[in-house]
């Protein structure tokens, strides 16, 4: 499984088809937090374990409003 970094640029992967992703969807984004399990962050799913859940931030410091799961992403 890989994971993500703190800091790591990442960009939405091209197979997800989340809507709700579109007005980032082709931007580089800031991981600002990782959580591994429901301790860490409070929307974190358990079934999708060992998946990270990340907080997101665009280059110029704007909260994305979601967090998102390994297989959302990719690396920028």
């Amino acid at each position: 499984m890989r994971h993500f970094k703190l800091n790591q640029r990442v960009k939405v992967a091209p197979d997800n088809d989340n809507d709700g992703y579109n007005k980032f969807r082709n931007k580089v984004l800031i991981i600002t937090n990782v959580a591994r399990n429901k301790n860490e962050h409070p929307f974190y799913d358990e079934s999708v374990s060992p998946d990270y859940l990340y907080d997101l931030q665009t280059i110029d410091g704007k909260e994305v409003g979601c967090s998102l799961y390994d297989y959302e992403l990719v690396p920028a």
